[in-house]
């Protein structure tokens, strides 16, 4: 396949520190899929 990325492997990720404790590595959301939550999906109570 041409349009493979490079992903790697820690990515998404869980270690268990113990006593029920974990550290959770996981990607941000990007700016643009944060926005446009924001604009389409208003508190509800709020103006626009």
């Amino acid at each position: 396949m041409a349009n493979e990325v490079a992903v790697p492997g820690d990515l998404y990720k869980a270690d268990y520190i113990g006593s029920g404790t974990f550290i959770i590595k996981k990607p941000k959301r990007s700016a643009k899929k944060r926005r446009q939550s924001k604009l389409r999906g208003p508190k509800p109570g709020m103006r626009k």
